[in-house]
């Protein structure tokens, strides 16, 4: 094989790639479920990055006494994938229950994956990353939201269970 086909085949793979990492953030844009969660704004800037708000969400720490398949003591720290089960109260969705396998979907219910999971023995709650914990703002603009005591954040969860955020309003 010549080197200009190798070289051509290593571009191709490479635009392969971050074409499908668009496409499944726009599938769970387009045909995800809408989901508004409760969240507070943490840290607005990064040097590599720019101005940018870390979100700590309501659903991020779940009791260890809600509804539950996971052996809190077996989870491995950091490491471990769990699916949560959101449902709406009072206009914001709740996590109702943690599971270590896929629970069935029931009508008004979503489940959203969480990528890495640590169980705190003391506070008897696991904590959760679900990826949308970084939202990037216009410069200017993430002095304004740190200030703030709370967010809402309109997020879209596809049947797979990715979630992406649409929307993040302010309430303050």
């Amino acid at each position: 094989m010549s080197r200009g086909r190798k070289l051509f085949i290593i571009a191709a793979l490479q635009m392969f790639l971050l074409a499908a990492l668009i496409c499944t953030k726009y599938y769970t844009l387009h045909f995800g479920a809408p989901v508004l969660l409760k969240a507070s704004p943490l840290d607005p800037w990064d040097i590599f990055r720019g101005e940018y708000v870390r979100l700590e969400y309501e659903i991020s720490k779940v009791r260890g006494t809600v509804d539950s398949d996971l052996d809190p003591f077996a989870v491995e720290n950091d490491k471990t994938t769990a699916y949560v089960t959101l449902e709406p109260e009072g206009g914001y969705w709740k996590a109702t229950g943690i599971y270590k396998n896929r629970p069935e979907t029931k009508e008004g219910r979503v489940i959203i994956r969480a990528s890495s999971v640590y169980y705190n023995r003391h506070q008897n709650e696991y904590l959760l990353t679900y990826g949308i914990e970084s939202y990037y703002v216009e410069e200017g603009e993430g002095k304004k939201l740190e200030r703030l005591e709370r967010l809402d954040v309109l997020a879209r969860v596809d049947r797979f269970g990715n979630a992406a955020i649409e929307k993040v309003t302010t309430m303050d």
